[in-house]
């Protein structure tokens, strides 16, 4: 019987999200005691919602003793209301953002600009003599693979899952009942 080769495990789900956490600046905001957001629960505030999941954790994680609070409210076609990002600070000052048709990066860098005091000052200044953009794009999720190995080579295939749905032209009883293919679970346990 062939052996099977050792299957190396990519980077850990745990290791990408605290990657995604300290990606580009720490966004400290000095003095922040409160941050609630209002958005719709469904299908509308594309930007807000974005932000919710891009750039909010990172602001939670640099900011732990921050309250954060996050409104999803429900919104007919007929309701006319905007999403909106309210900033209490330590002092009792409130800064409110509108986020009507903006990109995620385009609320973060408006909200550091507010509030991010000097050390995002000199990151904004250092991005801008380097030529980079301000705000780095966030992780992209990798693809998803199936790995399927060879019974007789024991290689390994890697093939890429196509997300469009094609046309279902399979033989099902070639495919259930074959004698090429390898027995799993308690069939290839049992005589």
């Amino acid at each position: 019987m062939p052996r099977i080769p050792k299957f190396t495990p990519g980077p850990s789900r745990l290791s990408r999200i605290l990657q995604n956490l300290t990606r580009g600046h720490k966004p400290v905001i000095a003095q922040m005691k409160s941050l609630k957001l209002t958005l719709a629960a469904r299908n509308d505030h594309w930007g807000a919602r974005h932000f919710v999941a891009e750039e909010l954790p990172r602001i939670r994680y640099a900011n732990p003793e921050a309250g954060i609070e996050i409104n999803k409210v429900p919104k007919s076609p007929q309701d006319n209301w905007k999403p909106e990002l309210v900033v209490e600070m330590r002092d009792g000052k409130k800064h409110t953002f509108n986020l009507e048709n903006k990109h995620s990066t385009s609320i973060f860098t408006e909200l550091m600009d507010t509030l991010g005091g000097t050390p995002w000052s000199r990151w904004k200044q250092q991005r801008t003599t380097e030529g980079l953009p301000l705000v780095e794009p966030p992780v992209p999720v990798p693809a998803k693979f199936d790995i399927k190995v060879e019974a007789l080579g024991g290689q390994v295939n890697k093939e890429k899952k196509e997300t469009k749905e094609k046309k279902d032209t399979t033989n099902y009883d070639d495919m259930f009942f074959r004698s090429d293919k390898p027995k799993t679970g308690a069939a290839a346990v049992l005589p």
